[in-house]
């Protein structure tokens, strides 16, 4: 079996058995709740468990996503730029990015060819700003070198719910403790 296809279902099937989990210990549509001593505890759970206040928009969202490599303080990061033409609300990604070198333009013929889910929302007429850290065993075929950012191509497979305009309340943050900054 080929052993990307092996990691790929390793992957899913963990996803899968996280997500079911997060679903059935996830609480009312809260987004703050108090701890003993009265003090505030971040939202546990996924935006999808949350209700969403607000229309829906009357066409699809038109998602896209730009890729920049950032080497800086030694580590391998991936910044994913994520906009929405019509500038409505959405919520969730789930990006697939891959490796471009010489005659390699398809995802389907490059070396690395990932993708990663985004819990986090892109608020209306905004931009959303996520990064990752790549390590070095997924640059193995890559000679452990990254490459600059025309190395890397980046697309949205899916994204979750869609607003017309941002839902009041908004969604509690989920990205504060996972910052690449």
């Amino acid at each position: 079996m080929n052993p990307r296809l092996l990691i790929l279902i390793v992957i899913a099937a963990g996803m899968a058995i996280y997500f079911a989990a997060v679903r059935g210990s996830a609480k009312n549509n809260t987004d703050i709740s108090a701890d003993a001593e009265g003090d505030l505890a971040p939202f546990q759970g996924t935006l999808d468990t949350l209700k969403l206040a607000g229309a829906k928009p009357p066409v699809s969202p038109d998602v896209a996503v730009q890729v920049e490599v950032d080497r800086s303080r030694g580590k391998n990061r991936l910044f994913f730029t994520i906009t929405e033409a019509h500038g409505f609300y959405v919520e969730q990604f789930q990006v697939r990015f891959w490796y471009v070198n010489e005659g390699v333009t398809e995802p389907e013929d490059s070396p690395i060819d990932l993708t990663q889910f985004f819990d986090r929302y892109l608020p209306a007429n905004d931009t959303l700003r996520v990064c990752m850290e790549l390590v070095l065993a997924e640059l193995v075929k890559v000679n452990g070198d990254m490459g600059e950012t025309n190395n890397w191509m980046a697309e949205i497979d899916w994204h979750g719910r869609a607003r017309a305009t941002n839902p009041d309340p908004m969604p509690p943050r989920t990205d504060l403790e996972h910052s690449c900054d």
